[in-house]
């Protein structure tokens, strides 16, 4: 049974044609067909056919297709062809029967005839050729395993075209060759191998002024398609035309398949075979150079891979040294865009002092050094090159390279940009981070050169961010320490975003592709195709990262959003990166400066925003519902993610002017800042839209939404009236929301009787038109001017009531937040057993993802547990509450803070520090009704308690203290006690 691949799928004998049934039916046979005669695992079929979306089961979709397949191939006479063989299914053929491996062989043979049977080299390359019928598996395009392999196949017929053209030339066939060659060169302008065949074709034609202008020609491909010059073969042929070189007059058996054979013999000196020496220190890569010493000892082929200047070279050195002083041979081979297949065998053979042979590798069959081959991405045929060293000698390899090799014997190894500082690190933490140690190293050494200094100290916060804008890539550093001489930490800072022009070196000893960043990024940009780069360029629409959601709401006009996004990530412009939720990907802050730049060039970048900004309101108004439901901490972690990019297209929607844009996300984006803690990043956003619109109902509902869980009590209550007066009698959902917040604004501010018709109000209004988060805010408020007035009984039915209500929905979030109410109330009737399970139950349920939530019931716990005495866990409790009363920057749980410490220093004497506890809360958020004690009976409590022990003028001048203390005074004050409890 015959299997063509080569086109569009075919399986048959004697040019009949089986028909398999579907695209993934029809993907069984192909599979099974590219491993024959060996097994395909059932791993490997579910990868190949459903990538990285497979169904939830698909073993039993799969037993379908190879069902059908069987019973197909067995209507044509082909029955058990398919079978089953652990671990997955063997097609029953061999290896020649599919027209991948007769290519693949009759190319081979063509190559060993080439210098002794050229006529019978041409025979065998015609052949090999002629059994393309079209793309790799044309009608199986969109699979996920064609791709690649398709483009490795891609890549061997066009080699194989090379050097039929080579053979021809060599024995005198130029003139039938130039109109094929024109029209090649033009399928394939990047390719210098085929511009190197026509200027050789037209200069034996007699044509040299045309073989001159063809280089004109492939120099303006070239730059154009890739932003390159013509490499060193071109240029030395073009050089050869020019003088008229007599080698180029006759045919010349080429012994190389790279640009110009029939040029002069090379004049360069060999490759440099020595292991480079290393001039400045190695920061953070002890374990990455364990490892790849280790994989060299269990893999022949070992691949660095990563985006230029991650630091491949540099590893591949230290790992070269290593291996030295381990006592195993080493070579190092730098790889340039004039190495072909031959020339790279060639050299690994001269450097090993292995040469002599017509075929370099047969000198090479029992050699086992390490060979490196740096800059391996450069070769065009660096996948054949170094697989035949792999198949023909013991030699191990270790390659460095952009991209994976993609062969089945590498073992790939990325290579990771140094560890950056985390935002907000300690000054010991940013000194101790690789990234900043090889800055300060570079910058030091390039301050010395300037007769100056340069330290860390002093510098730490400016140096850490710097850091972290150029991502830890260690060219990126070193291109910037080098110009810290010139302009300093402030200007290099102010510089960089705009910028990456600054990133640049003239130094002689650093590499020509190192000494700009930009051009770094640029050789990775330029070899994706068309849409790619549209595609890359839009990535910088994005702050924080991307979904594959996203991206495909804001570019509907590129089909095949996936497939671009893989070919982004191959060129190593993009990576995946951690989510709370779901998948996604970022660029680095280099290559996103890299791609801003040509995004704001782009003609329908206004178009590209608003469907980035369309796309986040629906998201966000999606999320705002789901944060009421079982799903809400889904909802919360999306919204995580994507809260840069929301809040950037609310400041773009602002300055834009667009205020309905402004507000949709806004009011959408409101319970996601409250239910997250992001409360002042919020309040900014709505006080610059109000500036817009200081009229709209929905903005002023927002500000005061955001004022009230601020403790901004008077300012919520003004914006909520005034969205009152300005909004329209049937919207009953702004209305209803606006009421509840005055009314809890009023009740802690004292003005109990307009608080209780404010929050009737709310109720009647909510529970008449079925307005779930108004019934369950509603109930709250109403509760608290219960709860001021000293009426517990009725503040726990109202919020027993409120439990009911959120429970039926599943409100998780507000179901926390009402046991831990309920564990408040718990306390002021001295049950602390029912306090603390409340609260630890409120504290569950919050997790991390609910932060007002779970810094609440943090520090209800704590009071639980300083009733019952367990002062240790109290502390611990508490400390974690302030961190997250911290975040939230909200004064009143500053204070609570504060003075559940100060019931603390009370319960271990400390009565003074407990009095100054309480005074400092007090100044931070004054207790509800204008009172100085607290309202909670366990706090005031301890207040009178710690008063009664000082007593007199002492516990006077202790409360004046406290309250003249610095927020910073306070907050040392209360460690100092929780630090005492803790022992």
């Amino acid at each position: 049974m015959d299997v063509r691949l080569l086109g569009p799928l075919e399986v048959g004998d004697a040019g009949e044609s089986i028909a398999l049934g579907g695209p993934r039916q029809r993907a069984v046979v192909a599979i099974a067909a590219l491993a024959a005669p060996e097994v395909v695992s059932t791993d490997r079929l579910v990868d190949a056919i459903w990538g990285e979306e497979p169904p939830a089961n698909p073993l039993p979709t799969l037993q379908v297709f190879v069902s059908k397949v069987r019973k197909a191939l067995a209507t044509a006479g082909h029955d058990g062809v398919l079978e089953s063989r652990s671990p997955g299914y063997r097609l029953r053929i061999d290896a020649l029967d599919t027209d991948v491996a007769r290519f693949e062989e009759r190319t081979a043979t063509a190559r060993r005839l080439r210098d002794s049977d050229p006529a019978a080299a041409l025979a065998a390359y015609d052949d090999a050729l002629a059994l393309w019928r079209g793309p790799f598996l044309s009608d199986l395009g969109d699979l996920p395993f064609v791709e690649a392999e398709g483009a490795r196949l891609e890549e061997l017929r066009l080699l194989a075209l090379e050097q039929r053209i080579e053979v021809a030339l060599a024995v005198g066939g130029h003139a039938e060759l130039v109109a094929e060659l024109e029209e090649l060169v033009r399928l394939y302008p990047t390719r210098e191998a085929l511009w190197g065949h026509l200027m050789t074709a037209l200069y034996r034609s007699d044509r040299q002024a045309d073989a001159l202008h063809a280089y004109g020609r492939a120099r303006e491909q070239l730059a154009e398609e890739l932003g390159i010059d013509p490499g060193q073969a071109l240029r030395q042929l073009e050089l050869a035309i020019l003088q008229q070189d007599p080698a180029l007059t006759v045919p010349v058996r080429a012994a190389t398949a790279s640009a110009a054979p029939e040029a002069a013999p090379e004049p360069t000196p060999r490759l440099a075979a020595r292991v480079p020496r290393l001039t400045t220190p190695t920061f953070g890569r002890d374990e990455l150079v364990a490892e790849v010493v280790e994989r060299v000892g269990s893999a022949r082929l070992v691949s660095l891979t990563g985006m230029g200047g991650s630091g491949k070279s540099r590893l591949a050195t230290v790992v070269a040294h290593e291996l030295h002083a381990a006592g195993r041979g080493v070579v190092f081979l730098p790889i340039t865009e004039a190495t072909s297949v031959e020339r790279l065998h060639a050299d690994i053979a001269d450097a090993l002092s292995a040469s002599g042979t017509r075929d370099p590798l047969d000198a090479l069959a029992d050699r086992d050094e390490t060979v490196v081959l740096d800059n391996l991405e450069s070769m065009p045929d660096a996948p054949e090159a170094v697989a035949a060293v792999i198949e023909r000698t013991a030699l191990t390899i270790i390659v460095t390279s952009r991209v994976a090799l993609g062969l089945l014997a590498e073992a790939e190894l990325p290579v990771p940009p140094l560890a950056v500082p985390a935002e907000g690190a300690a000054v010991a933490e940013i000194g101790e981070a690789p990234a900043v140690a090889m800055f300060v190293d570079r910058a030091a050494a390039a301050a010395r050169a300037a007769g100056r200094s340069f330290g860390l100290a002093g510098h730490e916060d400016a140096v850490a961010r710097l850091c972290r804008m150029l991502d830890g890539l260690p060219l990126a550093l070193e291109l910037a320490a080098a110009r810290v001489k010139l302009l300093g930490l402030d200007r290099l800072l102010a510089a960089l975003p705009e910028s990456l022009s600054v990133l640049t070196t003239t130094a002689a000893d650093v590499p020509e592709r190192h000494r700009a960043l930009e051009q770094t990024i640029e050789w990775s940009y330029r070899r994706l195709q068309d849409d790619a780069r549209v595609m890359c360029d839009r990535l910088a629409l994005f702050e924080g990262g991307f979904t594959l959601d996203a991206l495909e709401a804001v570019c509907p006009d590129i089909p095949h959003v996936l497939d671009l996004v893989a070919a982004i990530s191959d060129a190593r412009l993009v990576t995946a990166i951690e989510s709370r939720v779901e998948v996604r990907f970022a660029m680095l802050g280099t290559v996103r400066a890299f791609a801003h730049r040509r995004l704001a060039d782009h003609s329908d970048l206004a178009e590209r925003r608003e469907r980035l900004a369309g796309h986040l309101t629906v998201q966000v108004e999606t999320w705002s519902r789901e944060i009421e439901g079982p799903d809400g901490v889904l909802a919360l972690g999306r919204f995580a993610d994507e809260a840069a990019d929301i809040e950037a297209a609310i400041a773009r929607a602002v300055d834009n002017g667009d205020v309905d844009q402004a507000v949709r996300l806004l009011r959408g984006t409101a319970e996601l800042w409250v239910a997250s803690g992001r409360l002042s990043t919020g309040g900014a956003l709505v006080a610059r839209a109000l500036a817009l619109a200081p009229d709209s109902p929905d903005l002023l509902l927002v500000a005061g939404q955001l004022a009230y869980h601020l403790t901004e009590w008077d300012e919520a209550r003004q914006w909520c009236e005034r969205a009152l007066e300005l909004a329209a009698l049937d919207d009953h959902d702004l209305r209803a929301a606006a009421e509840c917040y005055v009314a809890g604004a009023l009740a802690i501010t004292g003005e109990v009787d307009a608080a209780s018709a404010h929050a009737e109000r709310a109720l009647a209004l909510a529970e008449e038109h079925d307005l779930y988060p108004q019934v369950a805010v509603a109930l709250a408020m109403s509760a608290i001017t219960y709860g001021v007035q000293g009426q517990f009984g009725r503040e726990a039915e109202l919020h027993q009531r409120r439990l009911a209500v959120v429970r039926k929905r599943g409100d998780v979030t507000r179901i926390a937040d009402t046991l831990n109410t309920l564990a408040e109330i718990a306390l002021d009737e001295a049950d602390v057993d029912t306090a603390a399970a409340y609260a630890t139950e409120a504290q569950v349920m919050a997790g991390a993802s609910r932060v007002p939530e779970a810094r609440d019931a943090r520090i209800t716990l704590a009071r639980a547990l300083v009733g019952r005495g367990d002062l240790g866990v109290a502390a611990a409790a508490l400390a974690e509450g302030l961190v997250l009363a911290d975040r939230t920057r909200q004064r009143l749980a500053r204070a609570q803070c504060l003075r559940v410490g100060g019931a603390m220093a009370t319960a271990v004497g400390r009565h003074e520090d407990a009095i100054r506890l309480f005074s400092a809360a007090e100044a931070v958020s004054p207790a509800p009704g204008g009172s100085e004690e607290p309202v909670e009976r366990d706090l005031a409590g301890a207040l009178a308690a710690a008063r009664e022990a000082v007593g007199g003028p002492a516990a006077t001048r202790a409360w004046t203290l406290g309250g003249l203390a610095t927020g910073e005074a306070a907050r040392e004050l209360l460690a100092d006690v929780l630090a005492g409890v803790s022992a």
